[in-house]
């Protein structure tokens, strides 16, 4: 008799292990289509190698389920226009009108991207937005003198037209289309193909000094070698950038950085905040990073909350890009049993928080409800987005596209099993908004004194609800 019921149990895993191998393959298969193959070819002219380009950037973003219909026929309509050229676009031209194509999914996941290794001409500057503007957060040796500087206009264009014109370049919402405008006015190439620029070898740039002044200063293009690509969140921190020492230099904090932009190139980190009996919990991101391991950091730190006992969670997730929100969700979702009950979990958001970030951010909030406050900025996408998918490059210009295929809702019930990501079917997502319960900006003035608000702001509410 018991062997009887060991060969059925035995049975039983197994059926279930070849369920769920199925379920999985089934999943990679429709949720990660291959690019069509590469067929096209060697290009005989100029002209000839654009239309293959174009044909099949049309293909791959066919593949991308986040276009609404008007929207992908818009598309359609534009590649049928490209497509009928007689002349050959400059490339900076070609990029961007392609890069405006895809930005009509308004999908934040979806966008072309220069192909991995492909350098394209950079401009010698760093750029970072707060509240009250874009200051230069970064600058070679030679344009030192203009690190804290509010920029103003761009080859006589206002910054505000410049940005709105970048902006077009993605998909999703304004402020990660925005946080994206920020990072592509580095890249001169983008500021030529959108006709800000006149030439691809320099712009003006007019800027507002630290002193006072005004000033107009070119700035020369260049071939960047084996740099970090860096993200304008990575601009905060004025600590040395591995592979971007030599001439850069940075913008110093009149004081010394606060506790959330110190050791920035480490993705997660915890510590007791000083006099508190707060923990301050960092992701900047859901997936392994810079040798550490997230599900060690994870495990970590659910042990030592439940040894410490904290009376308040502050969760940093500001800087969270993203990755696997497998890696997370577990984590997230029993965050409110590891605080008191009478404490509070503070989630800080802001514009690059995004994809997996997000879902931590809703993981939290759906297990936590009104014990979770928000605080900072909105996150970078909405509720409902598309991801997953591929990512193939171009047969002659070295761009490439990620088209997305799986839709997440973590506001309401997602029941198409066509676009909506089966993964998510064993995940609890539901919340009203993760639109911060306070917004808190964050200016130039306070990053210059050291001052990080919207920290400030989560442990002065951390602070009342535990004297309460």
């Amino acid at each position: 008799m018991a062997k009887r019921i060991t060969v059925v149990v035995i049975g039983l895993i197994v059926l279930l292990a070849i369920a769920a191998g199925g379920f999985f393959a089934g999943m990679r298969y429709h949720f990660h289509p291959s690019a069509p193959r590469l067929h096209y070819p060697p290009a005989a002219t100029p002209l000839e190698a654009q239309r293959q380009d174009i044909q099949y950037f049309r293909q791959l973003i066919a593949l991308d389920r986040s276009f609404a219909p008007n929207d992908r026929a818009d598309a359609n309509r534009r590649l049928d226009a490209l497509a009928a050229l007689d002349t050959v676009l400059d490339r900076p031209h070609l990029r961007v009108s392609l890069m405006r194509i895809d930005a009509l999914a308004d999908n934040g996941h979806s966008r072309v991207e220069k192909e991995r290794g492909a350098a394209s001409p950079e401009l010698p500057i760093r750029v970072t937005e707060f509240s009250d503007g874009l200051y230069i957060m970064r600058a070679t040796e030679m344009h030192a003198d203009l690190l804290g500087s509010r920029i103003t206009a761009i080859d006589g264009q206002p910054i505000d037209a410049v940005m709105t014109k970048l902006q077009q370049l993605r998909g999703g919402t304004l402020q990660w289309r925005r946080l994206h405008a920020t990072q592509y006015l580095a890249e001169q190439d983008l500021l030529y193909g959108i006709d800000v620029a006149t030439d691809m070898q320099h712009s003006n740039w007019t800027v507002e000094t630290p002193l006072g002044s005004t000033i107009t200063r070119r700035l020369d293009s260049y071939a960047p070698a084996n740099e970090p690509a860096g993200s304008t969140e990575r601009w905060l921190s004025s600590e040395p950038l591995m592979g971007m020492a030599g001439q850069w230099r940075a913008v110093e904090p009149d004081r010394r950085l606060p506790v959330s932009l110190t050791d920035f190139d480490q993705a997660f980190r915890r510590l007791t905040l000083p006099g508190t009996c707060t923990e301050f919990v960092q992701f900047k991101s859901n997936t392994d990073e810079g040798g550490q391991k997230i599900t060690d950091f994870v495990s970590s730190t659910e042990r030592r909350l439940r040894q410490a006992q904290p009376c308040n969670v502050i969760l940093d997730l500001r800087y969270d890009s993203g990755g696997n929100l497998v890696n997370t969700y577990d984590f997230a979702h029993s965050l409110p049993k590891l605080v008191p009950p009478a404490g509070k979990i503070i989630v800080l958001t802001g514009p690059a928080t995004f994809s997996a970030g997000i879902s931590t951010v809703a993981a939290v909030k759906h297990a936590g409800q009104e014990r979770v406050v928000i605080v900072g900025e909105p996150v970078g996408d909405r509720l409902q987005f598309f991801s997953e998918g591929g990512r193939a490059c171009l047969p002659n210009y070295r761009l490439c596209v990620a088209y997305q295929t799986g839709k997440h809702d973590y506001q309401n019930a997602c029941t198409d099993w066509n676009v909506c990501f089966w993964l998510n079917y064993f995940f609890e997502f539901r919340v009203k908004s993760l639109d911060p319960d306070e917004v808190v900006p964050w200016s130039f003035k306070d990053w210059q004194e050291g001052v990080d608000p919207v920290l400030n702001r989560a442990i002065t509410l951390a602070s009342a609800r535990t004297a309460h």
